[in-house]
């Protein structure tokens, strides 16, 4: 099913004040590990080191709440893959990459409001990836989009800081 194939949707106010404040809450009590070490203890891919994760559980409050309001977006039945917290840091190079599920709903939690703290959407053309799409970074801001479109971090740029995000992997229910 390719519901939202080639598609991005940006939804600010993603979730209700009360949910956002307690997810703030959640993250600030978290000890965040790098995901270098929990992916591969002798990776050197730098797409790895700049990231800082905690898997939710399936039924964890956040995760729930971010799957009942993508569903409404997009009109659809999905079932979840993976999600977690994640803390990005600043780096040197872009890192585009495309993800395997149907569908990643990518949620701003905490950062400065940053233009180049946001997400690049890529056209990959021959062997280079060309900038097509930048969303800047605002706090409760959700991206809702096609997991096969090339995409990263734009936290490699001027002007930019560290920022705190949930990464939601969905699949439509078959």
């Amino acid at each position: 099913m390719d519901k939202i194939k080639d598609c991005i949707i940006v939804k600010d106010n993603f979730f209700e004040s009360k949910i956002y404040n307690e997810i703030l809450l959640d993250i600030s009590r978290l000890k965040f590990q790098n995901r270098s070490t929990i992916v591969n203890k002798e990776s050197d891919n730098i797409y790895q080191k700049i990231y800082f994760s905690v898997p939710l559980n399936p039924n964890h409050f956040a995760l729930q709440e971010a799957k009942k309001i993508t569903e409404k977006n997009l009109h659809a039945k999905i079932s979840l893959w993976e999600s977690s917290y994640f803390l990005s840091t600043k780096h040197t190079t872009p890192t585009p990459h495309f993800d395997t599920t149907d569908i990643n709903c990518l949620v701003y939690l905490k950062g400065n409001l940053l233009l180049n703290s946001g997400t690049g959407f890529y056209n990959k053309v021959g062997d280079e990836f060309v900038l097509n799409t930048h969303v800047g970074f605002k706090e409760n801001r959700a991206i809702i989009f096609d997991s096969k479109i090339y995409h990263c971090s734009l936290q490699f740029n001027e002007n930019t800081d560290l920022r705190y995000v949930m990464a939601n992997f969905f699949n439509y229910e078959v």
